[in-house]
């Protein structure tokens, strides 16, 4: 039984793959979202509401881009041939080991926080920096179907889809993009994935970017450490988030 599936049979050897043209894609992959991104927090949304008090947290706007930047990246990923393998989805061989992995990735990312990640966004907020903007989970505190729903939605778009598009998309085209594969070239491309994905949650404030850049370079190598296999880096992140979600229902 085969670990990956193709996206495509037939692999185009003739299409282009130079430097110029990775970086065009990589662009144009995530431009929708983070235009979304940008809009939805210049007209102030950040959430869809759906009636009976219910909503889900992200604008509407942002959930479009999210869905575009999926296609694009659908549409790429089949026109070059790649595998799920290519992006870290393979099937394990012991889904019971890879949840044991998952629980020392959550246990690396906790560590991370206590250690290193709080002390320096505690001292950037002393120093006069605001702290981040957590205001959008309001919508959690004591609401038991928006805490649901919400953690339904996180799983797909944050623990799932995050991983695949930061992780497993990104970091590997940043590596193609060097040419080599390199431990240098893992290691710029681990750095540039943080940094992007800490600035897709800007609307969190300038203490926001860092936290969660911090958070994706644990994850980063977290995927390197793990043989570049996805899913506990996915297992890890909704652990994570479902645990937090919870904090804010209970107004943490």
């Amino acid at each position: 039984m085969k670990d990956s599936i193709p996206l495509q049979d037939n692999i185009d050897e003739s299409l282009p793959t130079n430097k110029f043209q990775i970086f065009l894609e990589i662009v144009v992959v995530f431009a929708p979202l983070y235009l979304s991104l940008i809009i939805s927090e210049s007209i102030g949304s950040d959430h869809v509401t759906l009636g009976r008090n219910i909503v889900l947290l992200g604008g509407p706007l942002t959930f479009l881009g999210l869905i575009i930047s999926l296609l694009l990246f659908w549409g790429a990923a089949r026109r070059r041939g790649a595998s799920w393998s290519d992006f870290g989805v393979t099937r394990p061989k012991s889904w019971l080991r890879t949840v044991l992995k998952s629980l020392g990735v959550a246990l690396v990312v906790f560590a991370s926080v206590k250690l290193v990640i709080s002390p320096i966004t505690d001292a950037l907020v002393s120093m006069g920096f605001e702290p981040r903007d957590m205001s959008r989970f309001g919508y959690l505190t004591g609401s038991l179907p928006n805490l649901i729903i919400n953690l339904v939605i996180m799983w797909i778009t944050a623990a799932f889809l995050e991983e695949l598009m930061w992780r497993g998309y990104l970091m590997n085209r940043l590596v193609d993009l060097q040419g080599r594969q390199t431990k240098l070239a893992w290691a710029i491309a681990l750095v540039v994935s943080a940094a992007i994905f800490g600035l897709a949650h800007f609307i969190q404030g300038p203490i926001g970017v860092f936290w969660t850049g911090a958070i994706g370079l644990v994850f980063g190598l977290s995927y390197l450490a793990v043989g570049r296999n996805l899913w506990p880096l996915i297992l890890a992140h909704g652990l994570i988030d479902t645990l937090d979600f919870i904090g804010h229902y209970f107004g943490g």
